[in-house]
């Protein structure tokens, strides 16, 4: 009996004691770890507000929302301002591009200044009165280009004898060839290249014929050498007899070309002499300070008009021709007329 007593007065106890530490705080409630856990944080104690639970929610919620709202400006902020900073950077970028890019084409157009190219060629002469000649008329050619800041390196003279000052080459077909194969090798499509021939020619059947020193080179053969130059402007200059004939093989786009003579004609007045004299200045038809082509050949023209007054040869046997649209057909001087003449006219040494 007195041990259910004992037991009953043990668990009484028991029970008191587990009612009291309830109410002493012993069972920290849930709502309190936030606050055990912002004092972990480091705020001190003076710092929470002594508002009510629901005031420091409202707090705590509001302080949060502006938290948030600050954060979504400050993540607006920064946004916009790598926005506005890549924008910036695109600009520059952009302009860095577009001046590399100039620097670039500026490199390439230097690179690629027009050029002009130019060929003196005179094959056999026959005699000793023709090669004074000829040598006189190639060595006026090759001072004009000189005179007109032609590098050497852009002039090939050919002549009969590589004895004579500043000949590259005698006048062979080996090394006629090999001038055209550096030429292909050089220009491109900006450049400008002129071929003075100078010497002796021929007719046969349907082809003329330029008398290189150890070869008979035709119009159609030469029109296979230039296929493959790339060029911008090509110009011939034909100075000997019969040479009229090479105008319909060699015409074309971009094309000049100019003969003292008609394919069935000789010469007997010079041509080429004054026709390379009128760039010296007296050419100059229109007073702009300069010569072009078709100013030369008009003046050219002329000039063997008043050979043949001037020593009483008669009538005009040999009619300079000039073809520069590409149709085959030459005309006479003056031009530009109503078809040939307008490319020569606004092309020039220089």
């Amino acid at each position: 009996m007195k041990r259910i007593q004992i037991l009953i007065i043990f668990f009484t106890v028991i029970i008191l004691s587990s009612l009291t530490g309830c109410a002493l705080g012993l069972f920290t409630p849930k709502e309190n770890n936030l606050e055990d856990a912002t004092n972990k944080s480091g705020i001190k104690d003076s710092q929470i507000s002594s508002t009510n639970n629901s005031e420091a929610d409202s707090s705590i919620i509001q302080n949060t929302g502006e938290s948030q709202k600050d954060n979504e400006e400050t993540t607006k902020n920064t946004a916009d301002n790598l926005q506005e900073s890549t924008a910036v950077t695109s600009i520059d970028t952009d302009g860095s591009q577009e001046d590399n890019n100039s620097g670039d084409n500026d490199s390439v157009q230097e690179n690629q200044v027009p050029q002009t190219y130019a060929i003196i060629a005179c094959g056999t002469s026959y005699d000793s009165q023709h090669y004074k000649w000829f040598l006189n008329s190639t060595r006026m050619a090759y001072d004009l280009l000189r005179n007109n800041d032609y590098p050497d390196e852009n002039i090939c003279y050919l002549f009969e004898s590589d004895k004579e000052p500043d000949v590259d080459y005698e006048a062979t077909i080996s090394n006629f060839k090999k001038a055209i194969e550096d030429l292909q090798k050089k220009a491109n499509e900006s450049d400008m290249i002129i071929l003075l021939l100078i010497g002796h020619g021929a007719y046969r059947g349907t082809n003329s014929y330029y008398s290189l020193k150890d070869y008979n080179l035709s119009d159609t053969v030469m029109v296979d050498m230039f296929k493959k130059i790339k060029r911008d402007k090509l110009i011939f200059i034909f100075s000997q007899c019969n040479s009229g004939g090479f105008i319909d093989d060699l015409s074309g786009e971009n094309t000049v070309v100019i003969t003292s003579t008609r394919k069935d004609e000789s010469n007997r007045a010079a041509f080429i002499e004054p026709f390379l004299t009128s760039f010296s200045g007296t050419g100059d038809a229109n007073s702009d300070g300069k010569v072009s082509f078709a100013e030369a050949f008009n003046y050219a023209s002329n000039d063997v008009k008043k050979q043949y007054k001037n020593n009483n040869w008669g009538a005009l046997t040999e009619h300079a021709q000039l073809d520069d649209n590409g149709d085959k057909i030459s005309h006479e001087a003056p031009i530009p007329g109503s078809w040939d003449g307008n490319l020569a006219e606004n092309t020039f040494l220089k």
